[in-house]
């Protein structure tokens, strides 16, 4: 189905994870003979269409230092106000959804998708250059609900202040993890050597309670992951990290009861 200026035929390849290809294709009645040439030289990058806070002038765009910028290009689709950021429906009855496409090295690529998290899949698809002609290009597309968001028109992340300007929400949830972690580490622990005096269920419950506060950082850096924060990636490694304790912590004291309770 191709009619119309804005006619797009989405040609949908999920990031398997094995592998990925740095084969840029450019073509069009209105390519210029030499992008078929700057093509070549960077033809051992991959090329990614971002559409928003990733792009030049918005908040993260950061994370594409050292990509090499491509030019401005669109997509067919339907772009919602997620919440600090946006997310793409890719749609080939939609609207066009601008954007921007960079070259970047299989390093940066692994980066952005850990960046973008769950919430998003990578799809390879045709993207639309500005000034004519098509590249094979990785976009991340928004994977959740966006019944009741906002739909932007024009479909321009960057065509509002109010969206450049956004940011990810301050990292109260990330500190909070990084203090939380060794105190309740530091907690469980002690409380693996330490009598507590009263009734017996009394010192279960307490261990119990102090056994469990690994927990706390975890959920929370958890939930730093889900906001977005700027510091989520290192809350995450200790939310992890506090998962482990905490399994640790369950093992060091009941497994040796269990070996007196079965000795054989």
């Amino acid at each position: 189905m191709e009619s119309g200026p804005y006619s797009l035929v989405l040609k949908r390849e999920r990031y398997s994870g094995e592998g990925i290809p740095g084969i840029i294709i450019a073509r069009g009645m209105g390519t210029r003979w030499f992008w078929g040439l700057f093509m070549m030289s960077v033809a051992r990058k991959t090329v990614v269409f971002v559409y928003g806070t990733l792009r030049q002038g918005a908040s993260n765009h950061f994370r594409l230092e050292g990509a090499t910028a491509l030019g401005e290009a669109w997509v067919l689709g339907q772009l919602y106000r997620i919440d600090w950021y946006p997310g793409l429906l890719l749609d080939d009855d939609g609207i066009p959804v601008r954007g921007e496409i960079y070259a970047v090295e299989r390093e940066m690529l692994r980066k952005l998708d850990d960046f973008e998290g769950r919430e998003y899949e990578r799809l390879k698809i045709t993207v639309h250059l500005k000034d004519g002609g098509e590249v094979e290009a990785w976009l991340y597309e928004y994977r959740g609900e966006v019944e009741g968001r906002m739909d932007l028109v024009p479909a321009d992340w960057m065509h509002r202040a109010g969206d450049r300007r956004a940011s990810p929400p301050g990292p109260v949830c990330s500190v909070a993890t990084f203090a939380l972690l060794p105190l309740t580490i530091g907690g469980g622990i002690l409380a693996l050597g330490t009598e507590v005096s009263g009734p017996w269920w009394f010192g279960g419950l307490t261990w119990l309670v102090t056994a469990f506060l690994p927990l706390v950082p975890f959920v929370i850096g958890r939930w730093a992951r889900k906001r977005r924060e700027k510091w989520a990636e290192g809350a995450e490694i200790c939310a992890a990290v506090a998962f482990i304790a905490f399994w640790l912590l369950l093992l060091i004291r009941y497994l040796p009861a269990a070996f007196e309770a079965f000795p054989n």
